[in-house]
């Protein structure tokens, strides 16, 4: 079966929301997970020609309360006021490890900004994440300086451009794209009806065993 695809950015807090519940969706299906690592500043405001969000007039504003609201409502803690850390150096981190290694790295370093406060942009930060982890400061520097990494983080994001991925997070099976954490309901619908779209009413009997009036 194919894998779910896991594209976000560290540079959104709605990634950190959805990192919290898309290895147990991928468990229930059977699948793995891969973490992809993109640059939202690349497909947002170069491909796409618009404006960061935060920065878009009435959008901007109803995204940081809405943001809080799905937080609360998933039971998930996140800072506030909201400040956006440089994503580029937690990426390039991310694409100096292992495959394998990847989710719990992408997951420790979205948990420390967004539900911790810690600012991922900053080197002495990413050493202390990274140490828990079990990775020596030594390498955190190579890492950050090391060319390979920031190639990885502009191939993957051609990658994702190519896939039609443009926001965070996305997570892609095959084809079909979701985007967004208020899409992994639909997600786990589509695997859970063998990779199809059914209605919803049938999909509750199928899956839920339930009858909607």
């Amino acid at each position: 079966m194919d894998p779910i695809d896991f594209y976000f950015d560290f540079i959104s807090p709605y990634a950190f929301l959805a990192s919290t519940r898309i290895e147990q969706l991928a468990q229930r299906h059977g699948r793995t997970v891969r973490w992809h690592a993109f640059r939202l500043g690349v497909t947002v405001v170069k491909v796409m020609g618009l404006r960061p969000m935060l920065e878009t007039p009435l959008k901007g504003d109803y995204t940081l309360k809405d943001v809080a609201r799905v937080a609360k409502m998933m039971g998930e803690p996140l800072v506030s006021p909201i400040t956006l850390p440089d994503p580029r150096p937690a990426a390039r981190l991310l694409y100096s490890v292992s495959t394998q290694r990847r989710g719990e790295f992408a997951k420790a370093l979205l948990r420390a900004q967004w539900a911790g406060g810690l600012d991922i942009g900053k080197e002495e930060v990413l050493r202390g994440v990274a140490g828990e982890l079990g990775m020596e400061p030594a390498a955190v520097d190579h890492a950050l300086r090391d060319p390979g990494p920031k190639e990885a983080l502009a191939a993957a994001t051609k990658s994702a451009i190519d896939r039609g991925v443009f926001g965070s997070p996305t997570c892609a099976v095959g084809t079909e794209l979701f985007w967004g954490t208020d899409r992994l309901w639909l997600l786990d619908l589509y695997l859970s009806a063998g990779e199809r779209y059914i209605p919803f009413e049938r999909q509750a009997q199928a899956v839920l065993g339930v009858h909607l009036q």
